[in-house]
Parts: C-alpha cells; sequence; structure tokens
C-alpha cells in the first residue's frame, strides 16, 4: 500500500451522507458486501467514477484497489467480445452456436459459500472450454483481493463468455410425500366429468387425462403407483431447472405462442408411456425429449370484466372478475397447499388485451413477422402483432406509428441550455401532441411523455456537422432528431405504461384527457441535470 499527494487543496472534514447500500440495489436474493453496508449514493454514475468525481469536486481522498481497477477494465473487455461475438470467436472458443454449462448443486445457493461454491464450478467449466489463460485473465487475484472480488471476477468472465455459453444450475430435487384430499368418490367423480368434456372436440386432451384420472383415483383409495407419481414433475433430471417433463404438464391443453395462449400443447403429442420410453433409451445423464417451460403453461385466472356505470353522470369504471387457482400456501407441517380464490379489482389490461382489442374494433396493418423492435416489454408485445393502427380514425384518431415512423426528439433540459434527453415518439394524438417513450436513466424506470408537435423543429447545428452525428437513440431507420422548443419543466409525465394510456383511449372514446402527473425534469438522473457550471476565474496579471 502507498499513499501520495496530489492536488494542493485542503482536505474535507466533514462527514460524508451514506446510505445502506441495499437500498440502492433494491430487492436481491443475495448481496455482498451485505446489504446494511454504508456506502455513498453514486447517483446513477458508475461508482468508481462517482469516487473520482466527490473526491475531486470536494476535497476528499481516494483509495484504489487494483481489484476496482481491473474489474472496470474487464467489464469493458466483456462488453467488447459481446459487441463483437462473431468476428472473435473461432479465437475464443470451438463450438458453433450457444452450449450450456450446468453446476450440480443440491439445493439453490442462498450463503455466500455456496455463491463463492458455484461460481468457482463454472470457472472450472469454463476453464475446461478456454483453456487456463482467459479465466487466469479476467480473475481478481491480488494481494488486495477477498472472496467477493474473486466472485466479481468470475462473474465479469461468464459476462464475457455470455454470447457463447448458457449457464445452468441443476438441483437436485424430488417430493417427499403427497397428500391427496378429498375421498376417493371426489376423485371418481372428476374422471366421470372428464369423459363429458370428451364430447368437445377434446379427444386430443383427454387421452392424456384419462390415466391420470385413474391413477388420482387408486391413489385415493391407498394405491399409489410410486413409480409414476415420482415421475410428476420430471422424470429425471432434465434439461433446464424451469422446465418440466413429467405428467403434470398434461393438465393444460393449451400453452403459450407468440404471447397467445392458443397452442396445443405439444406434450399430448404422446402419451406419458412413450415419453418414458424414450428416456429409458437416453443415455445422455440429461433427458434432451420434451419438456414444458414453467411460463409457458397459462398461469392466469379466468378473468370476467364487469362494466360498472352512472346513471346520472358520465362515470364508468371496468372491474375485474377473477378466479382459479390463486396461491400456493404452507401448511402446518411444511407442505405446500395450492389454494383456490376469487378476487375482484379494478381492470388493468394486458398489452395482449389490448391489442385483440385493437385489432377487433380499429383499423390495424397486422404484423407480418416478429417485429426487429427490441427494447420495452409491452412495445415488444405490440410490435410483434401490429405493424401500425389507428384508433377511432373518424372521430379523435390515436395514431400508432410504425417503427419505421418512429422519431428521435431532444428535449433541453432547460430553457436554451446545452443538455438535452432523447426521446422516442410513438403515438399521435389528435389534439396536435405526441406520446413518446424516455428511456429508463440510472435507477429510474422508463416512462411516457406528452410533447406538442408544434414545438419540434429541426436541429440547429453548426457549419460541417450533420443532423446524423447528434443521434442518441437506437432506432430501426436512422433520420435526422428533432428538438423540442419546450423544456423538461414543460413537458409532462402521463404515466409510465402505454397499455394503461391505450385502454383510456379504448374506453373514453380516443379521450386525450391524460393525467399530467410530473414534469419531466423530476425524472431525470443528477447528472443528467447538472449545476450550471461556475465561471472560471480571471488570471491575475
Amino acid at each position: 500500500m502507498t499513499t501520495f499527494a496530489v492536488d494542493s487543496v485542503e482536505e474535507a472534514v466533514t462527514p460524508l451522507e451514506t446510505v445502506p447500500l441495499g437500498t440502492l440495489v433494491g430487492e436481491a436474493l443475495w448481496l455482498a458486501p451485505a446489504a446494511e453496508t454504508r456506502v455513498v449514493d453514486p447517483e446513477g454514475v458508475h461508482p468508481l467514477l462517482a469516487a473520482v468525481h466527490i473526491a475531486f469536486a470536494e476535497h476528499r481522498p481516494l483509495v484504489l484497489s487494483p481489484d476496482v481497477v481491473w474489474l472496470t477494465l474487464a467489464q469493458g473487455f466483456a462488453h467488447h467480445i459481446r459487441l463483437h461475438s462473431d468476428a472473435l470467436r473461432g479465437r475464443l472458443v470451438r463450438h458453433a452456436g450457444r452450449k450450456t454449462l450446468t453446476v450440480d448443486v443440491p439445493a439453490a445457493p442462498r450463503t455466500e459459500e455456496e455463491f463463492r461454491s458455484t461460481l468457482t464450478a463454472f470457472r472450472e467449466l469454463l476453464r475446461e472450454e478456454l483453456g487456463p489463460g482467459l479465466p487466469r485473465l479476467l480473475s481478481c487475484d491480488f494481494s488486495t483481493s477477498t472472496d467477493v472480488e474473486r466472485m466479481a471476477g468470475d462473474v465479469v468472465l461468464m459476462d464475457a463468455m455470455s454470447p457463447y455459453f448458457d449457464f445452468a444450475l441443476s438441483v437436485l430435487c424430488g417430493i417427499p410425500r403427497i397428500t391427496l384430499l378429498g375421498t376417493p368418490e371426489d376423485w371418481r367423480a372428476i374422471r366421470r366429468r372428464i369423459d363429458v368434456l370428451a364430447e368437445f372436440d377434446l379427444g386430443w386432451w383427454i387421452s392424456s387425462l384419462i390415466p391420470i384420472a385413474d391413477e388420482f383415483v387408486r391413489a385415493s383409495e391407498g394405491q399409489p403407483d410410486r413409480e409414476l407419481w415420482s415421475e410428476l414433475y420430471k422424470p429425471r433430471r432434465a434439461y433446464g431447472w424451469d422446465r418440466a417433463s413429467g405428467w403434470v404438464t398434461r393438465l393444460f391443453p393449451y400453452v403459450q405462442n407468440i404471447g397467445r395462449f392458443d397452442k396445443r400443447n405439444p406434450m399430448l403429442e404422446q402419451s406419458h408411456a412413450d415419453m418414458m420410453k424414450l428416456v429409458d433409451r437416453d443415455d445422455d445423464d440429461w433427458f434432451m425429449g420434451p419438456g414444458l417451460a414453467l411460463h409457458e403453461a397459462p398461469s392466469g385466472l379466468s378473468c370476467v370484466p364487469l362494466q360498472l356505470s352512472a346513471v346520472t353522470s358520465d362515470w364508468r369504471e371496468t372491474w375485474s372478475l377473477e378466479a382459479g387457482v390463486l396461491a400456493v400456501a404452507v401448511d402446518s407441517e411444511g407442505a405446500l397447499v395450492p389454494r383456490a380464490g376469487v378476487l375482484v379489482r379494478r381492470s388493468h389490461a394486458s398489452m395482449s388485451q389490448v391489442i385483440e382489442r385493437i385489432v377487433a374494433e380499429h383499423s390495424v396493418t397486422r404484423a407480418t413477422g416478429s417485429s426487429t423492435y427490441q427494447g420495452v416489454a409491452e412495445l415488444n408485445a405490440l410490435y410483434d402483432h401490429v405493424k401500425c393502427a389507428t384508433l377511432f380514425p373518424d372521430t379523435k384518431p390515436w395514431r400508432l406509428r410504425s417503427t419505421a415512423e418512429h422519431t428521435e426528439v431532444h428535449i433541453p433540459v432547460v430553457a436554451d441550455g446545452e443538455h438535452v434527453v432523447p426521446v422516442r415518439c410513438l403515438v399521435d394524438l389528435p389534439d396536435g401532441t405526441v406520446l413518446a417513450l424516455r428511456y429508463c436513466s440510472g435507477r429510474r424506470p422508463h416512462c411516457y411523455v406528452r410533447l406538442r408537435s408544434d414545438a419540434l423543429e429541426p436541429l440547429s447545428l453548426p457549419p460541417g456537422k450533420r443532423p446524423e452525428d447528434e443521434v442518441m437513440l437506437e432506432l430501426e431507420r436512422v433520420t435526422p432528431p428533432l428538438r423540442s422548443r419546450q423544456c423538461a419543466t414543460d413537458i409532462p409525465v402521463v404515466g409510465p405504461s402505454l397499455t394503461d394510456l391505450l385502454v383510456h383511449a379504448l374506453e373514453h372514446g380516443g379521450s386525450t384527457d391524460l393525467p399530467a402527473l410530473r414534469p419531466l425534469l423530476e425524472e431525470l438522473e443528477p447528472w443528467e441535470n447538472p449545476p450550471p457550471r461556475a465561471p472560471m476565474p480571471q488570471r491575475r496579471k
């Protein structure tokens, strides 16, 4: 360790304000250093850069470790590999496509020791794939390195290799015991009802349900087939921790298909017995046969909209009546108990519901394939199904632009200021305003703002500078950005969800009476709205 003087300034002695680390990172399954560790809030800036900035601006000493400097460089190197993964593939790996590296664990890691062991195992697997050079290059193995720094180095290595590898944990699991509630007659009643379902063109599903229902009856009578029940979730170690290949998947006739649950469950294409024969023939340690990702099964409740209105006013509201298998409880002995439930709430439609309604009721150009847009989830869903659309075209048109029509607009933080905030224009409203997406920045969530279209104008650039050089966002079609004459204090945030804004339009005939929650200025990170620069002192002659 060495300490040396740098600038001739008086060292600050007042204590810095600190906060618990946990308040900055939010909810986490595990965190090191501990959540209660006191730290300075970097306000969305890289912590190394923030530390240097505060030390310089406030005349405070600075401590730098080899680990922090090397991790910063290693992350930059990892970013370079991700950007140029195809060009570098031949120099780094020998396989095509992506390869899954799996670590077996007895239980999901929860403690520092368990995470350290898990990350060390992934490092060893990467060493086998890459040779010792790159894992050693990216490691934190300095005299200052603790377990935390070494684990951070392991994660950076995994990040660098993420274009070529997927990483999975296999938790060796099983169900110790199962309790069937009710009487054998209850289970026989379900078996009889399944025969009735077959009358509704569901033979392709019922053929799988009959042997399952028969087993429920036998088990309720005290004669369970233990081997069959051991195949409830997975026949044995199956690919992907969140992938089910057991007969429980056959309880769902339809599964997810590009945002909709309208595809016949592929698990029903062969019987459970035939699939177990595949397991027996598979010599691999992993069962690579059919399976269903957990998120592919419909998890929603049965939902019925209830329209409320007042006879003596224009008040309207939509409630949602929902019911089904609602939650998983835990009984006094620690057993998991799926529970039925019913709830009533104000309706908040999903984007898929909004898309269905727009397609059914308004002017739409359907998408012919998956969209090239990559970004906010609700926009991904929208543009996978809709190229462009106009709501209420004959009265109060809301025009949803295609991705090729998206426009970048620069909003000055303050009037005539040099700092700007870029937004993406998405929806033209009938009153001459535009809804635009303001991407998240730092720890802030993304939001939607409302601009006046008559306040948009071409950028004013000095000679020799092209408008294309000022592009700050990744759009499908590069066009010169516009600049708003409104500043961030004049532009309202109207909500965090385009889905909710479209629901408002659909339920109110295209009304543009949207809430102004707060000015855009309040959404900015401190580094986006820096204080004015102090004038340079005049040098004495």
